[in-house]
């Protein structure tokens, strides 16, 4: 009987934990040609005329929720144009320059380097060469907002991991009192 509890006592710890989910966001990023005032990023120089691409995709902006890890894997080596994700910084300058307290990864410049950051605060981000303009995005992390009004499924998975919880609490007092 008290191996039955245990076994039910494990496995809804992991039903209530499962239900805490956060997404891993992967992107390959190369660095590509770019026509100037055309596909080029926003203050892109045209001494350069070139980007990051994310998965083939120019400077796409990216949204993300809050708690979502976002991580880059370098497949170009890009010598003088250090990739960065960064706060604070005025577009379309996109990272160039940024502050170390506003640098949110250790920049990454070879072919195979990877680099993620968790964002935990909703705001406006974003990446880019730190030594030039207009050669990156924004990255929009977002709160997912629940009203009194509506339920949301993030709320409603909150309330049954929470109910889980205290039923395995009382299953495992139960347990010890009773064997």
């Amino acid at each position: 009987m008290a191996h039955l509890l245990w076994l039910l006592y494990f496995a809804l710890i992991v039903v209530a934990f499962s239900n805490v989910s956060a997404n891993l966001v992967i992107y390959t990023v190369t660095f590509v040609s770019c026509v100037v005032n055309s596909t080029c990023p926003q203050g892109n120089p045209s001494s350069y005329s070139a980007t990051f691409a994310l998965n083939g995709t120019l400077s796409p902006n990216i949204t993300l929720n809050v708690g979502d890890q976002l991580r880059f894997n370098l497949a170009t080596t890009v010598t003088i144009h250090p990739l960065t994700i960064c706060q604070n910084s005025a577009v379309p300058n996109f990272c160039k320059g940024a502050a170390t307290s506003d640098e949110l990864n250790t920049p990454i410049t070879n072919a195979g380097d990877t680099t993620s950051v968790i964002f935990n605060t909703s705001g406006t981000y974003y990446y880019g060469c730190h030594n030039h303009p207009g050669m990156g995005a924004m990255i929009n992390v977002i709160q997912t907002v629940t009203t009194t009004a509506s339920t949301s499924t993030a709320s409603v998975t909150s309330s049954i991991a929470i109910g889980l919880f205290l039923f395995t609490v009382i299953v495992s007092l139960f347990t010890i009192i009773f064997t």
